[in-house]
């Protein structure tokens, strides 16, 4: 699952090789800061590990149900009517111009 969101890019799969557990992955060290910040995911913070070898330089592991908490807040802190410019206000306007790309990228399937 890719996950585009105010706190950051990330992607969450089940590697296979950690029972009951997630692989939440980033390309910005800063987005995974601000997603660990989450109450279920705060004693994660010190599990990032970082390597150039994958596609995603930070990875971290967590339990599937601490997921599901999180990802349950995460919905909870939507309290804004436009996600692009709630994009910009929180992590600047090179982010949320990044993001309109991809939102462009997409549109594309609309039509």
């Amino acid at each position: 699952m890719w996950m585009v969101t105010n706190r950051g890019f990330f992607s969450i799969v089940d590697k296979g090789d950690r029972e009951d557990c997630l692989c939440i992955r980033g390309r910005v060290r800063g987005d995974m800061d601000n997603l660990l910040k989450l109450e279920p995911l705060k004693h994660y913070a010190e599990a990032i590990q970082e390597s150039d070898l994958g596609d995603y330089r930070f990875r971290v592991y967590v339990s599937r149900d601490d997921w599901i908490m999180a990802a349950a807040l995460l919905a909870e802190e939507i309290n804004y009517p436009n996600f692009k410019d709630e994009v910009k206000r929180k992590q600047g306007p090179e982010r949320a111009g990044t993001y309109l790309e991809v939102w462009s990228d997409l549109y594309e399937l609309q039509r």
